[in-house]
């Protein structure tokens, strides 16, 4: 069973009629879960309590988007992030509705979860709200799975085209979290090369696998299995999240990369085999995409592959960057 937050109400948080992170985004995934479909669990979104949000992000940064959302305005916290009359209260929704999926995936309710939330959240540092983000969802819901839920080591795997900083900037310095990304270099925010591996003490336990741009399914694939599975078997985590954002696909206004919606099914695919031989549930959550179009069928096929269907076949393709990372990587993990 794929338990799924997915409501109308993550629209509520209203960026303006230009932003790419649009309201509309969630409305074109939401239409991905027909009624009744049985496999298929509803979750009503629930909003987070600060205390869990505090496990991440300063006091000073919460009042600063709390200030920052005023009736009948638009606030800029930084050039590309934008705060209105409801983002303070849709914010906590979608970290609390991510909390609510792992929550029930990690006590065996359901097999595996999608949270179709926004704000996205891998670029929020404790510090600071950017790149469209106001609060770190995948990292608030991994310190609390390790805080409250028993779960000693979590690795998440972000494959969205933009580096996830904020992930990044909460892990650097930990061995119970393993931060795996996927981006396209160089590129927005600027950080993510392959020599950061993460601090004094915990070097191996950020893998950055940073690509040139026009990277299509091949080279995920290729990449995926040569990197991610031999970590991750090493690794054995108790669960899985996936900053699962769709930007890296061909038809997207934003990035460079060539993914099509297949491809994201087969890396959703070999994900989720690897964890189920791992005994680790997998939670993904929605972070970027802004073709319309183009993330509500990618969407689809990986909640197909979730629900049990067979993840599509791609054939892995070597690229010259590859090469580079294994040799980064293969100093702490047996790539």
């Amino acid at each position: 069973m794929v338990g799924v937050v997915s409501d109308p109400v993550f629209m509520n948080h209203d960026t303006g009629g230009y932003h790419p992170e649009s309201p509309m985004r969630v409305h074109y995934v939401h239409t991905v879960f027909e009624p009744g479909d049985p496999g298929i669990l509803m979750v009503d979104p629930v909003r987070a309590d600060e205390s869990d949000i505090r496990l991440v992000h300063s006091k000073g940064h919460l009042d600063r988007v709390r200030r920052a959302c005023v009736p009948g305005r638009y606030v800029s916290l930084d050039p590309d992030t934008v705060c209105s009359k409801d983002s303070f209260d849709i914010a906590l929704l979608a970290a609390g509705s991510l909390i609510r999926l792992v929550e029930m995936a990690v006590a065996g309710e359901i097999d595996c979860a999608f949270a179709s939330v926004r704000p996205p959240g891998h670029h929020a540092t404790p510090n600071e709200a950017m790149g469209f983000c106001l609060f770190n969802n995948v990292a608030v819901a991994a310190e609390k799975a390790i805080a409250s839920l028993g779960v000693t080591r979590v690795l998440i795997v972000d494959f969205d085209v933009h580096h996830g900083n904020g992930t990044q900037d909460c892990f650097y310095s930990r061995k119970d979290v393993l931060y795996f990304s996927s981006h396209q270099y160089p590129f927005y925010p600027g950080t993510g090369g392959m020599h950061e591996t993460g601090a004094e003490g915990a070097r191996g336990y950020t893998v950055n696998c940073p690509l040139g741009a026009r990277k299509g399914d091949g080279e995920f694939m290729a990449l995926y299995e040569r990197v991610l599975l031999p970590v991750m078997r090493a690794f054995e985590p108790g669960l899985v999240l996936v900053s699962a954002g769709f930007d890296a696909h061909a038809m997207d206004p934003i990035g460079g990369m060539q993914l099509s919606s297949r491809g994201f099914a087969a890396l959703a695919g070999l994900i989720l085999e690897n964890a189920r031989q791992a005994g680790a549930p997998v939670v993904f959550s929605l972070e970027g995409g802004y073709n319309l179009d183009a993330l509500r069928d990618s969407v689809r096929e990986v909640v197909e592959v979730m629900k049990g269907g067979q993840a599509p076949k791609v054939r892995p393709s070597g690229f010259r960057e590859l090469d580079d990372i294994c040799e980064v990587q293969a100093r702490y993990w047996p790539v």
